[in-house]
């Protein structure tokens, strides 16, 4: 069945028949995400709801007043998920969330685009694609140079701006003009009727997705660079249309802000910030510097404490792990009990743990201490290093250990 939506992409509103209404638990995909969902899926007579497939995802909307959360293809029939039933055998009016339709149409008809100039002049067939919420990637059998990539956008916004028409065939099995068209997309029981999407003589493509009717109404296409993807092959990143003033937007946003922080010209962000960088790989040198002489007197003045301590409690907001694991080696010797904390610099609840001392002690006291604090690790060769994932127990510890060393020595 060729539905309402493939004959015609750009209708936004449409009257049909309810066929079936029935209960499923059948979960909702978003953009690769699956979310739990428990409702009703209503079949109609035709539909201008596009349901997933040939890569492009579901459309959303309404029927009537009840709200489309996903359109799914089931053999010839379309499944609207709702999350009220609706009347068998009553009409219902179709409106269409038309911006996320139209968004769909720009990244589904640059791909065919894009993939059929990656192919026909630069060797580089797609093997897949993917459309996401915010970037789009065609996968591609092996690595594409940063020159091809320019000459691949550079000649697609070229045929963007020669306003190319975009047609649609339909054809049967065994239809000669199924011989000049590729076959990415399509769903392999769509053999009744099959449509062919022609970009002038430019690519004819076998889709059941929705397109636009000429290239302008792209605006543009823009790459976003490449990354690894599956099995040795790469994912090339692109956006179309609106999204790219979209993304352009985003990324004039992120400028101004960081103008307003580093309050210099957007052209001397890169030079500025270069220039923090040094400062802040000295800064941190001369900090571990620091650290390391306020460790050692730590260390110091635990030794030279009268009468000796049995046990050492140590909890400073400013301390890092290294410097707890400098204090813990100068006295490893000391058959001191060490409990030492620091804080993860961006989640004060949380932080690191360090537990050493003699057998005895670390029996009697480790344990409770990790209960108490959440804490993730074990103990190994004496010694117990890990995270805390609540550190609002912290004075419970310190009363624990003060509790069993007062016992001790009494």
């Amino acid at each position: 069945m060729v539905f309402k939506c493939q004959e015609d992409s750009f209708l936004k509103e449409f009257t049909s028949k309810v066929v079936k209404c029935e209960k499923t638990k059948d979960p909702i995909i978003e953009y690769g995400k699956t979310i739990k969902f428990e409702g009703y899926q209503v079949t109609l007579e035709n539909t201008i709801l596009f349901p997933a497939g040939g890569g492009q995802p579901h459309d959303i909307g309404w029927l009537n007043d009840k709200e489309v959360l996903q359109v799914l293809r089931k053999g010839d029939e379309a499944l609207h998920f709702v999350n009220e039933p609706l009347d068998v055998g009553t009409e219902v009016t179709q409106k269409i969330n038309w911006d996320r339709r139209f968004d769909h149409m720009q990244q589904h008809s640059g791909q065919h685009l894009l993939s059929a100039i990656l192919e026909k002049e630069h060797n580089l067939p797609t093997t897949s694609w993917w459309l996401g919420a915010d970037e789009c990637h065609v996968e591609l059998a092996s690595n594409v140079s940063d020159s091809t990539i320019q000459a691949t956008e550079d000649r697609c916004n070229e045929l963007i701006r020669a306003a190319i028409p975009v047609t649609v065939k339909f054809c049967k099995a065994n239809d000669p003009d199924l011989a000049e068209a590729h076959t990415r997309g399509l769903p392999k029981d769509c053999m009744e009727t099959i449509r062919i999407i022609c970009i002038g003589n430019i690519d004819e493509n076998l889709c059941c997705g929705t397109h636009v009717s000429n290239l302008s109404q792209l605006q543009m296409v823009k790459f976003l660079g490449t990354e690894p993807g599956k099995k040795g092959k790469t994912n090339l990143k692109f956006v179309v249309g609106n999204r790219v003033t979209k993304f352009f937007q985003r990324m004039l946003d992120r400028e101004k802000a960081l103008t307003g922080l580093l309050k210099n010209e957007p052209n001397k962000h890169e030079e500025l910030i270069e220039k923090l960088q040094k400062k802040l790989k000295v800064t941190n040198k001369n900090l571990q510097n620091v650290l390391s002489e306020l460790a050692q007197y730590e260390v110091d003045k635990i030794k030279n404490t009268q009468p000796r301590p049995k046990y050492v409690f140590l909890f400073k907001k400013e301390a890092t792990p290294d410097f707890n694991r400098a204090i813990c080696k100068g006295l490893e010797n000391e058959s001191l009990f060490l409990f030492l904390v620091s804080e993860e610099p961006d989640k004060p609840k949380e932080g690191q743990i360090i537990i050493q001392g003699p057998e005895e002690y670390c029996n009697a006291l480790g344990q409770q201490i990790i209960d108490l604090l959440k804490g993730k690790g074990t103990f190994k060769h004496g010694k117990f290093q890990g995270k805390a994932g609540d550190l609002s127990a912290i004075n419970k510890c310190k009363k624990l250990i003060e509790d069993y060393f007062n016992n001790s020595l009494s």
